[in-house]
């Protein structure tokens, strides 16, 4: 998993400076440029300024003019906060740099992932009210499902990230799911952590546990797995035992799959991550398969 780049959006708000701190801890850990990203979002802000004055989205509400001068001045407020964060990455040692785009945050994360090539991006969350309350708004979600590179998610502050032991959790029953687990170990071999591969057998998903075992051996073995402990834990439900699990060893982080929503089977496993991400209070990362 290379991550020479990572981009970090921002809203300035709360949320966002929750995940700034790990955002910039990353990138002077594994030495990355860091790139801050702000969507002025120029199309829908006319539609919130046209619906202010007139309550009409197709009227022109306010004079163009008007518009102009209200989304320069975001602008240029936009480019003095970007400023800073760039001279506090700088002071810090960190290489960073800063882009305005007038798209839509989803669309300009991924022309900026591919222009840039960007490995990881680090995004804010505002926690357990919801993923599709996070800070970015309701294009975060589909961000999350469809973005090519892993996301981390933060929805708490935290002084410094370090990362000693990151927990992994699959069934291991989809080849296209396990290709990804030689990623996760790498970024935990990034920080020199430990990584725990569990299953959480649930009463509705019951399994014998040597089954289990042998099969994420077998799998270990597979993709040449080797720093990684084995771990079975029980619950009631699969994403409460994600995170009871991983509080339980004081975990550091949450790796986890998606593959975006095609077929039931997929739609239960991408619905246990985004409660794994609404709920964590560690941040999560999130690896795309398409």
């Amino acid at each position: 998993m290379a991550m020479n780049s990572i981009l970090f959006p921002t809203d300035f708000s709360e949320a966002a400076e929750n995940a700034q701190t790990v955002a910039l801890s990353l990138a002077r850990q594994l030495g990355a440029r860091l790139h801050f990203l702000h969507s002025l979002n120029t199309v829908q802000q006319y539609v919130d300024m046209s619906l202010t004055s007139t309550g009409d989205p197709t009227m022109p509400g306010m004079e163009p003019e008007l518009v102009i001068k209200a989304m320069n001045e975001q602008r240029l407020n936009a480019e003095s906060a970007l400023k800073k964060l760039v001279v506090e990455a700088n002071e810090d040692s960190i290489e960073a740099e800063f882009h305005i785009v007038n798209e839509n945050l989803e669309v300009a994360i991924n022309k900026v992932v591919d222009d840039l090539s960007v490995g990881l991006i680090v995004m804010g969350t505002r926690g357990a009210s919801g993923f599709r309350e996070a800070f970015i708004g309701s294009n975060a979600q589909r961000v999350v499902r469809k973005c090519s590179v892993p996301v981390l998610t933060v929805n708490r502050a935290c002084k410094e990230f370090n990362v000693n032991k990151v927990v992994y959790a699959s069934d291991y029953l989809e080849n296209e799911i396990n290709d990804q687990i030689p990623r996760v170990a790498a970024f935990a071999n990034s920080f020199k952590a430990q990584l725990h591969l569990i299953y959480i057998n649930t009463m509705a998903y019951f399994e014998e546990s040597s089954d289990t075992l042998k099969r994420i051996e077998k799998i270990k073995e597979q993709y040449e797995i080797e720093d990684a402990e084995v771990f079975i834990y029980n619950d009631y439900d699969i994403d409460d035992g994600i995170l009871h699990y991983s509080d339980m060893v004081n975990a550091d982080l949450i790796a986890i799959v998606t593959h975006g929503f095609s077929g039931l089977k997929k739609i239960v496993s991408d619905n246990v991550a985004e409660s794994v991400v609404n709920h964590s209070s560690i941040p999560v990362l999130t690896l795309h398969i398409h």
